[in-house]
């Protein structure tokens, strides 16, 4: 009976710290000071271009507007950290796979985030929460698009960019003849220059230990 136990033991105990061994690393600890910040408005920086990435359809919106907050302060926790919000974006002028569409954003406020610390005055962050309903041809052609974009915020400049694939698009009517698909990742690539009330740029600096 011993040495069954002590078998078990040594059994349980190796299990244990293989598991122990193979925990994946927790998320790294970021610490994000803002400066300049405040309300802000952003404002596209060319074309705005969502693509079905199965079916290869892109979607094109020449127009798009938001304002938000990104307050002054540090803030630390791990990644993704938020830093701001998105409390109000428009999209018009939006083209592609023979539609015409009048885009409605829902749940906002967005988070606006980062992800990684500042190199060269570019952070890596990302915007989640994102949620939009695509609606043409008088409602036969309908879809709703969530999920998070990744990209960057340039100091220099105000740019925040995007890009990836971190969006799904759902609930695509007949209408929509094929253009996009239920399940299918979406990519959104584009730029918005960001400016706090006074007309300058907001600050992002972020470190990690």
């Amino acid at each position: 009976m011993r040495k069954i136990t002590s078998a078990a033991l040594a059994a349980t105990s190796a299990s244990a710290l293989a598991l122990f061994l193979a925990a994946p690393a927790h998320a790294a600890n970021l610490t994000a000071t803002v400066t300049n910040g405040g309300s802000v408005t952003a404002t596209n920086s060319g074309n705005l271009v969502i693509t079905d990435t199965t079916t290869g359809v892109a979607v094109t919106c020449t127009v798009s507007t938001g304002t938000g907050s990104i307050p002054n302060g540090t803030t630390s926790g791990a990644s993704p950290l938020q830093v701001g919000t998105i409390g109000s974006i428009g999209f018009s002028n939006c083209n592609g796979g023979g539609f015409s569409f009048t885009v409605t954003t829902n749940a906002l406020p967005w988070k606006v985030n980062v992800t990684g610390p500042t190199s060269g005055g570019v952070t890596p962050g990302s915007i989640s929460g994102i949620s939009a309903h695509a609606s043409a041809a008088f409602g036969l052609c309908q879809m709703d698009i969530k999920g998070t974009a990744s990209g960057s915020y340039t100091n220099g400049t105000g740019k925040l960019t995007a890009g990836g694939s971190g969006l799904t698009i759902s609930n695509v009517t007949s209408g929509c003849l094929g253009i996009a698909g239920n399940g299918h990742s979406a990519s959104l690539t584009g730029a918005y220059i960001v400016k706090n009330s006074g007309g300058t740029f907001p600050q992002i600096n972020v470190t990690s230990p």
